[in-house]
């Protein structure tokens, strides 16, 4: 039987995200449990790592800052048989460098794979704004000059998006296989252009299994806090894009310590996050009822720790999708639509964003979820196996692409 070579990019693996991670982990156990005999290669920023952990090889990661090498980049696209863009949010975050990377592999005539990827209704401000400084000055002085009759930075923003929808339309309709996030990234990825072969599944992560809790290394003060009978409330707010309104949030977790809650803040990056997560438990009041479990953490380890709390509230979207696998209840704060889109199903609306935070819903949905963790439980088991069904169907469309390598 032919080995079949399969190469997995187009996130920034490697980069101490656990989500990225998550997904890569869950991907990485898909392709071997459709392809045994295929060999996985990783782009991927931390080599050593991720070889011990998946069993994987790899190759620098392509595509994202620091410089990489263009030609080693072509090279290993051209050698396999199957590219896969593998998740994330990229089809809006930063969509020109792994649709860069397809644009080779369907020059090349490798087959391609883009797989559990989503899409937010908008794309990336700090790519496709202008942002203030001498260019945004000088088309704002050309608008000047015409009266603002003609807004000239808006419609350079307007072209610069309507040729990176172009662009996103035209090479998912390249590809061998297209399987998005969500039915809203289907209906974003509708809005650039009609791409009739795409289906929806659903994110990797929703396959991973926890760590083994007794195998988790952690300080002796978070050890405590989680193993306590306290009831304990996660949070996370990404360092990517951070909460206006801090003091707010600062005095909403006093309040709850007040209350006998446990604070644990569960950093889903750790050399960005974490920084931000102490900084917030130092400025609390009551900081004696939390923790902050520091410390490079695998997505297995995250999840674990996950389980062992009553209510995760995070703008991380992959803390969410970890915490309602183990049918913990969840409260997102949304940092573009992709949280909205994961909590509908669930019934449930983000307390507000990391812009304009509504501390009042978001206490209301903490009273009326922590005191019904079986009804929860009921919705997110049905959320789950819909979300596995969808999965499941994809990878029977995987597993016939791959078995004509």
């Amino acid at each position: 039987m032919n080995v079949v070579d399969i190469l997995l990019g187009g996130v920034p693996f490697g980069r101490n995200n656990v989500g990225d991670e998550a997904i890569l982990e869950c991907v990485v156990g898909i392709f071997r449990e459709i392809c045994p005999q295929g060999r996985i290669t990783v782009s991927t920023d931390n080599p050593a790592e991720t070889e011990a952990r998946l069993g994987v090889q790899t190759v620098p990661l392509f595509g994202f800052k620091p410089p990489f090498s263009q030609q080693q980049m072509e090279d290993c696209i051209t050698k396999a048989d199957v590219f896969v863009w593998a998740g994330a949010t990229g089809l809006s975050d930063y969509p020109e460098i792994p649709l860069g990377m397809l644009e080779i592999a369907h020059r090349v005539g490798t087959k391609t794979v883009v797989w559990g990827v989503g899409m937010n209704d908008k794309l990336n401000p700090y790519i496709y704004s202008i942002l203030p400084g001498k260019r945004r000055a000088l088309l704002s002085m050309l608008s000047w000059l015409t009266l603002k009759r003609i807004d000239f930075v808006a419609r350079r923003e307007k072209e610069a998006e309507d040729r990176a929808r172009a662009k996103i339309a035209a090479e998912l309709n390249r590809c061998d296989l297209v399987v998005l996030r969500d039915p809203e990234t289907l209906a974003a990825v509708h809005a650039c252009g009609d791409v009739p072969r795409a289906i929806v599944g659903a994110d990797s992560a929703e396959l991973l299994t926890p760590a083994d809790w007794n195998g988790i290394t952690l300080t002796r003060e978070a050890r405590q806090v989680l193993e306590s009978n306290a009831r304990k409330i996660g949070l996370c707010i990404s360092a990517q894009r951070q909460l206006v309104h801090e003091k707010e949030l600062i005095d909403f977790l006093d309040r709850l310590a007040d209350r006998d809650y446990r604070i644990i803040f569960l950093p889903m990056n750790h050399s960005t996050d974490a920084p931000l997560m102490e900084n917030l438990r130092e400025r609390m009041r009551n900081h004696r009822h939390s923790a902050v479990v520091g410390g490079r953490r695998t997505p297995r380890e995250i999840l674990a720790i996950a389980g062992k709390l009553d209510l995760v509230i995070s703008s991380r979207l992959h803390l969410l999708i970890l915490a309602s696998v183990l049918h913990v209840p969840i409260i997102g704060i949304s940092r573009g639509s992709k949280v909205d889109n994961f909590l509908m199903p669930f019934g449930h609306t983000s307390a507000g964003s990391v812009d304009e935070c509504n501390f009042d819903h978001m206490q209301s949905e903490l009273d009326r979820l922590i005191d019904s963790r079986e009804e929860f439980e009921e919705v997110s088991t049905a959320v789950h196996e819909m979300l596995l069904q969808r999965l499941d169907e994809a990878k029977q469309k995987l597993a016939g692409l791959l078995a004509s390598c």
